[in-house]
């Protein structure tokens, strides 16, 4: 068994449950309500070019979005596993602890990109009728695709500590929303650490990435935090070989 077959394993699970058809059709619903109210706003308010794709990226649903599907894409990966007694055939199968994680963690990344696929057709819709301005499109996508992937690493290391599907999906939605409201006290006065705040601050990197504003240190932060996680993950399953 190699990496390759072990990652399209897992990527086509995903599509034997009907929780990713619901994940895709909510997800698709939520964007479209999205950017049609966004252009109902800016329809009469002299909108700049590009500027209902950059407010795609920032809006209250854009984050019910990615709070809440994200944990119902993950909590499968190893929970899953777990319960269907699968998992000790898995670790004993001539692959080792490393490949199993990463081929489990490309396959949820992999879905999770799928699921912000439909929203491609807007900015093709929007050149009909403005201009748009590739770089604010672009670093939209970045920034969620980088943000997801550090939330996607996440929710598989919740979905390693448990045999239930749902409580992986509680854990990772909390673990999500603690590190997003810790980012929101970097805007309270006189808050200690400030910049340690500003740091985490979720919100504040997506509003930048969808002006256009590429910056690496919030990709740090997304890449640091997915390699701690992923390498979590690999301990904990490589605990549960041991323990055989």
């Amino acid at each position: 068994m190699n990496y390759f077959w072990q990652l399209r394993r897992e990527f086509t699970a995903f599509f034997y449950s009907p929780v990713a058809y619901v994940v895709i059709g909510i997800s698709a619903i939520l964007n479209a309500a999205t950017f049609f109210l966004i252009l109902r706003f800016l329809s009469g308010a002299g909108p700049t070019a590009g500027a209902p794709m950059e407010m795609l990226f920032s809006t209250a649903l854009f984050w019910l979005i990615v709070m809440t599907l994200t944990p119902l894409i993950t909590m499968r990966t190893f929970a899953e596993e777990k319960h269907a007694g699968t998992l000790e055939t898995l670790v004993t199968a001539p692959i080792s602890d490393t490949r199993i994680v990463l081929a489990k963690y490309t396959a949820a990344l992999a879905f999770y990109a799928i699921m912000w696929a439909p929203t491609l057709l807007y900015p093709v819709l929007l050149t009909r009728w403005t201009p748009v301005d590739p770089g604010p499109v672009l670093s939209g996508y970045t920034g969620t695709l980088a943000m997801g992937a550090m939330l996607v690493s996440i929710g598989v290391l919740c979905s390693a500590l448990t045999r239930n599907q749902i409580v992986a999906a509680i854990i990772t939605f909390a673990a999500m929303m603690g590190m997003f409201l810790a980012g929101l006290f970097s805007y309270v006065d006189g808050v200690s650490q400030a910049a340690v705040f500003q740091y985490v601050n979720l919100s504040s990197h997506m509003e930048s990435f969808a002006r256009g504003i590429v910056d690496t240190r919030p990709l740090v932060y997304y890449a640091s935090v997915a390699a701690m996680a992923l390498f979590l993950t690999v301990q904990v399953i490589g605990a549960r070989r041991w323990r055989r």
